[in-house]
């Protein structure tokens, strides 16, 4: 069988002009995919078509080499565009982008060859699972999950993982799990990579959310699967201590987006109204939610920035900055542009009470709070390190 092997696009002002090349289309399709919490097939495929599902391969595997040095700011530029125009489809790129870039950082030549390269030139979508916090139980959400040996001296993987977006449309999955031994689990974390044809694998159609709905993150189960080696990728603890990027901007950048969006529909819908349009307190409210998002955003580029120059530990600092003044932001300016737009706006055939649940179910991702009283920590200590999974920890001087 032939696989067809789509192009890469490596310019940044061709990617912005061909996701608003696509925007109306996905407009379009944005309800139905929410009310049915179905994947927008529609969408990857024209993303794919497209040639942007292998940014975050490296440059000489043929993909663009973003989300890395030099390759930061432009996809969270990226990230940023698409959430404005659909926040669900803007989350499942960069989980598929984020795990294309994971796994090229931790293959050795062969599996680059072997599965990393392939997946990517073909536009598979692969997914990053992690949590095993289980919507609905009273839980930890502490993963436990540990590779054995059978008696035949064979890797053996038996998890039950959740939120794992992408759901049914993920072609492979990246599980994240621990190698067996007695240090703490984040030092034995590895990441293993599983087919979506595996028949020890089952998918778990728990997702009935508030927002986010298209993102379909379902649960995985995998019985009794047989790992081959070579589908181990990294040292044990490699995230946590030889590779700090993390997703705190992708979250930030997601938000603004779709702040973005809601202050662009709601501009355009005073700007058709006279009544409000001549109103000085909504030309108010529009002028500082603009200004808000406008520094918001030089939060952001500025965090991006410092990634490129290769500062990583400074980088994720700025990162939690940045992410803690996003979601604020973002979470008040969706707000607000229904209280502007009024009660008409709330139907759901305009896309603002969509963007506003969004964002609300999107912020609950992570628990921001944490990451912001680390923050604060980091600079009463005076120093910190940085967390593999995001955000930093103080370290006592």
């Amino acid at each position: 069988m032939t696989t067809t092997t789509y192009p890469t696009l490596t310019d940044q002002a061709q990617r912005l002009a061909t996701i608003d090349s696509l925007a109306e289309g996905f407009r379009a399709r944005a309800r139905e995919y929410d009310e049915k919490a179905i994947f927008p097939y529609e969408n990857f495929q024209e993303l794919r078509a497209a040639g942007l599902l292998s940014l975050t391969l490296p440059v000489r595997w043929g993909g663009s080499g973003l989300w890395t040095e030099g390759g930061f700011a432009p996809y969270y530029e990226l990230i940023e565009r698409l959430a404005a125009v659909d926040a669900p489809t803007a989350q499942l790129f960069q989980v598929h982008s984020h795990s294309i870039g994971m796994l090229s950082h931790a293959a050795t030549e062969a599996q680059m060859e072997k599965y990393v390269a392939p997946l990517a030139r073909a536009g598979k979508l692969v997914a990053s699972v992690g949590s095993e916090a289980t919507p609905g139980k009273v839980n930890s959400g502490a993963s436990s999950t540990t590779l054995v040996r059978d008696d035949q001296g064979r890797w053996v993987l038996n998890t039950v993982k959740h939120f794992a977006s992408l759901g049914p449309a993920a072609d492979a999955y990246l599980i994240w799990l621990a190698m067996p031994g007695t240090e703490g689990y984040d030092h034995r974390t590895v990441g293993v990579l599983v087919p979506r044809t595996a028949p020890e694998l089952e998918l778990i159609d728990n997702w009935d959310t508030l927002g986010m709905r298209s993102t379909v993150s379902w649960g995985i189960k995998v019985t009794d699967y047989v790992l081959p080696d070579d589908a181990i990728f990294g040292e044990p603890g490699w995230w946590e201590v030889d590779d700090t990027r993390t997703f705190t901007l992708a979250f930030a950048a997601n938000h603004l987006g779709a702040a973005k969006g809601s202050l662009d529909f709601t501009i355009d819908w005073v700007r058709s109204r006279p009544e409000l349009a001549e109103s000085e307190l909504i030309r108010f409210q529009l002028g500082e939610m603009a200004s808000q998002l406008l520094a918001a955003r030089a939060a952001l580029y500025s965090a991006a920035d410092t990634w490129d120059s290769g500062d990583r530990k400074t980088a994720e600092f700025e990162s939690v900055h940045a992410l803690t003044v996003a979601k604020r932001v973002a979470l008040d300016v969706t707000g607000r542009c229904l209280d502007v737009c009024g009660s008409r706006s709330m139907f759901k055939a305009f896309p603002l009470e969509r963007f506003y649940r969004d964002t609300r179910a999107f912020s609950l991702h992570y628990r921001v709070d944490g990451y912001t009283k680390n923050l604060g920590g980091a600079l009463l200590a005076g120093d910190f390190r940085v967390n593999g999974n995001g955000g930093v920890t103080p370290v006592a001087e």
